[in-house]
């Protein structure tokens, strides 16, 4: 009966930390932008798209999002994981809350403060050229297919703050997801990749989330990317969730 006022008490209390770190403010939405800033002006010039209809601009938004997403949720995990390191987690245990909240708490504050990172990225890639013009069905499965990237990620990152033994190892997560967005269609066409990475780009997670979200945006429903990228990114909330039960069940097998 107390699961979500307990939830939203400990959500409140991880957006404090957030509003108040400045290192979280870089790590989110800084280094996301310097990037879109370097391949939109520094590099567009020279890249291409493979499709002469589309600018680079509007090429690369969608990877940055994720970036931007990746980039929060490393700092999801770090927090995470000092709660559990420096007994946080174990002084939440003595107390009479639900015990899922504080995982809870995690997740839906991550989620929160990455949806405003995502809408300030979108803002500032409007000042450099993006011209989005996706309709409603395509605005709907940008949203949705954001949404669901958005409790993924969170998942993963609490779950990876649970389970590391350290705050140093907690976001390392982050580093694989970026190099997975690096090698697909993020920043250039796989076409272009050698035969065996261009295998690997096509059928790993990122590729199907930036595809959808990149025919989202021009109003082209791309429905087997969709459907591909909902189904690797339910598979992560599941498959994380799991690996973060296990995780908690691990840390209150500890004396509080």
């Amino acid at each position: 009966m107390t699961l979500v006022p307990d939830t939203w008490t400990l959500t409140t209390r991880m957006l404090k930390h957030n509003i108040r770190s400045v290192d979280t403010i870089i790590t989110i939405l800084v280094m996301p932008v310097m990037i879109m800033l370097a391949f939109v002006f520094v590099l567009g010039g020279a890249m291409n798209t493979g499709d002469p209809g589309i600018r680079y601009v509007d090429y690369v938004v969608p990877v940055v999002l994720l970036l931007a997403i990746a980039s929060g949720v490393s700092y999801t995990g770090f927090r995470t994981n000092l709660d559990v390191t420096q007994g946080m987690y174990d002084r939440f245990r003595t107390m009479p809350i639900a015990r899922a909240s504080m995982v809870g708490g995690h997740i839906v504050s991550s989620v929160i403060i990455n949806a405003v990172s995502v809408v300030v990225i979108f803002a500032i890639a409007l000042l450099c050229g993006y011209r989005p013009h996706p309709g409603w069905a395509g605005f709907g499965v940008m949203a949705g297919v954001l949404l669901v990237t958005l409790v993924a990620f969170a998942v993963m990152g609490v779950a990876f703050g649970m389970a590391a033994r350290s705050s140093e190892g907690a976001g390392v997560f982050a580093y694989v997801v970026m190099a997975l967005m690096f090698v697909s269609s993020g920043f250039a066409p796989t076409s272009t990749m050698k035969s065996g990475l261009r295998w690997f780009a096509d059928h790993q997670p990122m590729t199907p989330i930036i595809n959808s979200l990149r025919a989202a945006q021009s109003g082209q429903i791309d429905a087997t990317a969709t459907l591909i990228a909902l189904a690797w990114l339910v598979a992560m909330i599941i498959g994380f969730g799991i690996m973060c039960a296990w995780a908690a069940r691990r840390v209150e097998r500890r004396k509080p």
